[in-house]
């Protein structure tokens, strides 16, 4: 089983499986192509997205659901395909999230999501170009609140509890096909 060290999270054991690959990196990043999402804690609904090819790098990315209720990202069909997606539905998005200072104020990059076809696990980041999004979206606190005091997300599924997961390693993406993560 390969390890990577962290700066985070000290020493990870993932396996191959494990690794979602952004075959372009990401905007200005292009060598960071190797990735693996790893949980935050216990009921959060925020999960953290750590590079594989620089220990230092990570970010949280949240379901885009916690910042727009009706938020569709416009994924063009030849890189559905690239990514090996079948159909639209076959895309997680997520949302590049910052935590600000003091964790009170949390905004989503909406104009910058990443898509991720499920069963590649290959993923893009993907520029928006709308009026109606922006690169510091407020979250929603209260239905954030809610489901870090809950185990149903917002779309009412049961999310899988804590004591079904490994310590430390993502959820499988496929348990989250409209929400990721």
């Amino acid at each position: 089983m390969p390890s990577f060290k962290t700066v985070r999270f000290g020493d990870l054991d993932y396996r191959d499986d494990d690794v979602i690959t952004l075959p372009e990196g990401l905007l200005g990043m292009p060598t960071l192509q190797r990735w693996l999402m790893l949980e935050m804690g216990e009921n959060v609904p925020m999960k953290w997205f750590q590079s594989l090819d620089r220990a230092d790098f990570g970010f949280p990315v949240c379901q885009p659901g916690f910042f727009h209720d009706e938020y569709a990202v416009d994924v063009p069909t030849g890189l559905q395909e690239r990514l090996g997606a079948e159909a639209p539905e076959d895309l997680i998005t997520l949302i590049i999230t910052t935590v600000h200072p003091g964790g009170e104020r949390v905004t989503g990059n909406l104009l910058a999501p990443m898509v991720i076809a499920a069963e590649s696990r290959r993923g893009a980041q993907v520029v928006q170009e709308s009026d109606g999004y922006g690169i510091r979206q407020e979250i929603d606190y209260l239905k954030f609140g809610l489901a870090v005091h809950s185990d149903a997300v917002d779309n009412g599924e049961a999310t899988e509890s804590s004591a079904d997961r490994e310590p430390g390693v993502e959820e499988s993406i496929e348990t989250q096909e409209s929400v990721v993560v």
